[in-house]
């Protein structure tokens, strides 16, 4: 009987090994993410918490925070070839700012993206540009 308890024992406890390591997430490379999200708007949407709040110049050009729902989103473009802007990736622990910055146009703005269990997500962008 101690002998089949034991299995038993050694049985339940091999499966919680098991179980804890299906649970870890892989976590995603952030410039395969970037490709998505670059490409197509459904990915995009996926991968933002709606309602988002970015920060902009209002017509004072003061720092203003302004709320965008799932259904005003517009896709932004996150592609510097043949743009008026130079593009640079910052990473940061589990955080990547995407800086844009124009080239004698005013284009001043930065895309903050962070990663939750695994998964990249963009969280907010500011925008200076004048």
């Amino acid at each position: 009987m101690k002998k089949l308890l034991i299995i038993f024992c050694v049985f339940l406890l091999n499966n919680s090994v098991t179980a804890q390591n299906k649970a870890v997430v892989k976590e995603e490379v952030f410039s395969s993410f970037l490709k998505k999200f670059k490409e197509s708007k459904d990915f995009q949407l996926s991968r933002i918490n709606f309602p988002l709040t970015v920060k902009m110049n209002n017509d004072d050009f003061e720092q203003v925070d302004y709320v965008i729902a799932k259904n005003d989103y517009k896709m932004i473009k996150l592609d510097d070839k043949g743009s008026d802007y130079e593009q640079k990736n910052v990473p940061k622990n589990s955080t990547v700012i995407i800086k844009q910055r124009g080239k004698d146009n005013g284009i001043f703005v930065e895309y903050i993206f962070i990663q939750k269990k695994g998964l990249w997500y963009l969280k907010t962008w500011v925008d200076m540009s004048t």
